[in-house]
């Protein structure tokens, strides 16, 4: 004899189902901590249930903290999220890489050989006149300007210029909030050292420069 599931059963298991989506969208990062959550009427809508089935589940979902409600706003996502676990993806596709050896032959390769990872642009590609003109510019300088350390941040009208570009993007950073590296990857080194801890989880393009393997 079949079981027939009576209405608050059924209201259950449909609560439950949003629940579990908006649970799934914020395990995939899909909404991530901050994240406000669809409105009750659109998300009833993509679902197929009624708003109050919505409301409910996002009652529930509040009181297990797993959102947050913010009266006049909505729902959000709250909290942070676990690290992303990287075992299920698959087998490590990563190879062994020597960066030494792997310098040493873009060194030491022709002028007519590709070199796609080498860190360095073609000469072609580089603006030949300029550099030019900042050199005969930079021999003109003064002892001490040649001589002596700079700041600690990089050349003040240098990061003026790049707070100037960057504020035409819409960034605003002051010059004192800029600092010039001597390259992109002393800067990823520096990122590195500050902000990573032992055991996090890094991801690079695959293929990538060698040199971020060394890091």
């Amino acid at each position: 004899m079949d079981k027939q599931t009576t209405g608050s059963e059924s209201s259950g298991t449909l609560v439950e189902g949003v629940m579990a989506t908006i649970r799934q969208r914020i395990a995939a990062r899909s909404l991530t901590p901050g994240a406000q959550l669809p409105s009750i009427r659109a998300f009833a809508k993509s679902m197929r249930v009624s708003k109050s089935t919505v409301v409910e589940a996002y009652e529930r979902l509040a009181a297990e903290g797993t959102i947050r409600s913010r009266p006049g706003s909505g729902f959000y996502a709250a909290g942070s999220l676990a690290p992303l676990s990287l075992a299920e993806i698959g087998p490590r596709l990563d190879r062994a890489v020597d960066p030494l050896w792997i310098s040493r032959q873009s060194l030491e390769a022709g002028d007519d050989m590709l070199k796609p990872g080498c860190g360095w642009l073609p000469a072609s590609w580089m603006p030949q006149a300029g550099l030019r003109r900042a050199l005969r510019t930079v021999a003109r300088a003064d002892d001490v300007a040649l001589a002596d350390y700079g700041t600690p941040l990089g050349l003040p009208p240098l990061r003026q210029l790049l707070a100037r570009r960057m504020a035409g993007h819409g960034i605003e950073a002051s010059p004192e909030q800029i600092m010039l590296t001597e390259s992109g990857t002393q800067a990823i080194d520096l990122l590195c050292r500050f902000l990573i801890e032992p055991g996090d989880t890094v991801l690079v393009d695959d293929p990538c420069y060698f040199n971020f393997h060394a890091l």
